[in-house]
């Protein structure tokens, strides 16, 4: 009977890694995970690398079992023991955890279905997630724009809506600011996105305003 390495790993469900141990804090699950690789070699002159030491890194998870989950990946450093090579050390990368971010890709592309296919907002999804809505807002960008961007994604329009959206809250310097979409309303797909502006009536007041200063 196994130790149940191999059903974490499976729950886990990243390629290429393997859990190491799973641990509560507070109310969030620590997952302790490795890349399965046993040899790198180096990328510049190919020569089998030394591991030099590890990073800890920690990336933020779709919740599992009713916990927030931080993957916690021992990163691996290498060198190259070839002391001519021009190339000293470098980490390895996956593409699934992806460098410099606070989400994995599958938080990100999650992030972005939920934005995208049931309008979930972005601060109740940062909520979910335990992280701050501009660390949202950023992988909605980063996953949603080439999907927006794709000719492919949609077919002849037969009808097409608008939808005007609250984009930034006013403040000292600006009123509510507001986007406009248009939406294949048979696919219920966005086609479409404007640019932030102001409201319509706030223009029509400055307009007016410019006027009569004018006159006068």
């Amino acid at each position: 009977m196994g130790d149940g390495t191999e059903f974490d790993d499976a729950l886990l469900g990243l390629r290429g890694f393997r859990v190491l141990a799973v641990t509560e804090d507070g109310d969030e699950l620590l997952v302790g995970i490795e890349t399965i690789r046993r040899a790198a070699g180096c990328p510049s002159c190919g020569v089998i690398a030394r591991t030099k030491d590890r990073l800890r890194v920690i990336v933020r998870d779709p919740p599992a079992f009713n916990h927030r989950v931080r993957l916690v990946w021992s990163k691996r450093r290498f060198s190259c023991p070839d002391s001519d090579c021009p190339q000293q050390t470098w980490t390895e990368r996956s593409e699934e955890l992806p460098d410099r971010r606070v989400l994995s890709a599958r938080a990100g592309r999650e992030c972005t279905r939920a934005v995208g296919q049931e309008a979930r907002s972005v601060a109740s999804l940062a909520r979910w997630l335990g992280v701050s809505w501009a660390t949202v807002m950023a992988a909605v960008r980063d996953y949603g724009i080439p999907l927006v961007e794709d000719p492919g994604r949609v077919e002849e329009v037969t009808s097409l809506g608008i939808d005007e959206t609250a984009f930034l809250r006013a403040n000292d310097e600006h009123p509510t600011m507001y986007v406009t979409g248009l939406v294949d309303l048979e696919r219920r797909m966005l086609r479409a996105r404007g640019a932030p502006r102001r409201p319509r009536n706030d223009r029509v007041s400055r307009a007016a305003g410019d006027r009569e200063r004018c006159d006068g």
